[in-house]
């Protein structure tokens, strides 16, 4: 078996056009190098917690939950009641009513939606548009668009939207030091906060992009197929044409990187996989790297990464991957 044709199969698995036939080539060839060493070495750095100490701990937050609510209860009703038990009763729908009103969203209030790592959440506006957030992003918006806008602000990670058009009542994001206008379009965010830079990519319409600290400068305008990249700590906005496949494939469960920082791929697969990935081998960071991912195993695509970029990776515990 030839250097040649596992590059070939490397290749092919990292475009993702591989057999399972050829994939089984793959590990066990890559297994055949360390045919001494575990794939997993487990290490467990604390107890975990059981079932009484889970259920202790969730009384013990309902109990704080329910604390303020004792300055608000009407207790000459209580009194009223014909028993003891009665009156437990009453505290505890009054409490719940409490907990209820507390966390009923205000009429004109803002709203907070969060995707947990490993998953995407899709959410729709007041006005009609379509939000999908990536792993591990937030974003905050208003119960109503009374105004003469429609604001949303990306406090964290990355976010499709897919806007209603509105000729009157302009679209803006807020995301870093980016304030990003539309009409109606639908286009990509990126900005994480362990990404050094910040993108805007466009799938359709026209988006205009401008620095918050700078909002004498014209809005860069953006049309479909277009990326900007925006250094978080510069002002400098690069613009270059991407592949349509390229544009939110997370969206689908899939992954695509197109002469991506190796850095930024790893930070991809720690929130797709819920990994904490520690990379030791500095040289890493400015490597780049163009590939396609479905829902491959991450132990799968860390072997075949470590055989094109030559490093080898061990997995610490079960949140933890080290990168040498």
């Amino acid at each position: 078996m030839t250097q040649e044709y596992i590059r070939q199969l490397a290749v092919k698995f990292l475009n993702g056009t591989a057999s399972e036939e050829e994939k089984e080539i793959l590990h066990k060839w890559y297994d055949s190098l360390n045919p001494d060493v575990p794939e997993t070495e487990t290490v467990f750095t604390r107890n975990p917690e059981t079932a009484n100490d889970m259920k202790e701990r969730m009384l013990a937050n309902m109990k704080a939950l329910q604390q303020p609510a004792h300055k608000t209860l009407d207790f000459t009703l209580i009194k009223r009641l014909v028993s003891w038990s009665t009156a437990v009763a009453a505290l505890v729908i009054a409490g719940f009513i409490f907990w209820t009103n507390q966390h009923k969203p205000a009429e004109t209030g803002i709203l907070l939606v969060q995707a947990p790592l490993g998953k995407t959440l899709k959410v729709t506006l007041p006005d009609g548009s379509s939000i999908w957030l990536n792993a591990g992003s937030s974003l905050t918006y208003p119960h109503s668009f009374s105004g003469k806008t429609r604001e949303v602000v990306l406090k964290e990670g990355q976010a499709f939207f897919d806007v209603k058009h509105m000729t009157h009542k302009p679209f803006i994001v807020h995301a870093k030091t980016l304030n990003i206008t539309v009409l109606g379009t639908s286009f990509d965010v990126k900005a994480y906060h362990n990404d050094r830079d910040i993108k805007v990519t466009v799938k359709t319409g026209k988006v205009g992009v401008t620095m918050r600290d700078k909002p004498e400068h014209p809005a860069l305008m953006l049309l479909p197929a277009e990326q900007a990249v925006i250094p978080e700590k510069t002002t400098k906005i690069h613009v270059s044409e991407i592949s349509k496949p390229a544009i939110a494939p997370w969206k689908d469960n899939r992954m695509v990187f197109e002469d991506e920082l190796l850095s930024e791929v790893f930070h991809a697969l720690e929130r797709k996989y819920k990994q904490h990935i520690v990379v030791e081998k500095a040289d890493l960071s400015a490597e780049k790297i163009s590939l396609t991912l479905d829902d491959q195993p991450i132990g799968d695509v860390l072997k075949v990464l470590g055989f094109s970029k030559k490093f080898n990776y061990s997995q610490l515990n079960d949140s933890t991957i080290v990168i040498r």
